[in-house]
């Protein structure tokens, strides 16, 4: 197959994704994968991330107690200063010596749609 068009095709799925979570309320933020499968980013957060990360993106008082540097996913300010690399890296191999990764857990496909769940719950100021 032409890398051009896998590249185009990928860029467009990828454009669609970021297009998806600007526009829609967030319990309606689906993820559709490159295979086309709708991946549920907000059961894969409740799942693996709400421990530290809480319910609904701010961290739990227990968590900032025992991590001084965990983000609060409700502030639209992190969003701004963080790329959605970024984002998917944390996912996939941890930050610092407090958050482990989940490359091994989580498929590629799990890991974009949990970084799209998280913008859904910034509030917007």
């Amino acid at each position: 197959m032409n890398t051009r068009l896998v590249t185009m095709g990928f860029t467009a799925v990828a454009v669609g994704a970021v297009i998806m979570f600007h526009s829609t309320a967030p319990a309606q933020t689906p993820y559709v994968s490159l295979t086309g499968q709708e991946v549920d980013g907000k059961a894969i957060y409740l799942k693996s991330c709400k421990e530290c990360h809480g319910v609904l993106g701010a961290p739990t008082k227990a968590a900032m107690r025992k991590y001084d540097k965990i983000p609060d996913f409700t502030k639209e300010e992190f969003f701004k200063a963080k790329k959605h690399e970024e984002l998917i890296e944390a996912i996939e191999k941890g930050k610092g010596r407090d958050m482990k990764g989940f490359s091994e857990k989580l498929s590629k496909d799990e890991i974009k749609a949990v970084m799209v769940y998280v913008h859904t719950l910034a509030k917007k100021a």
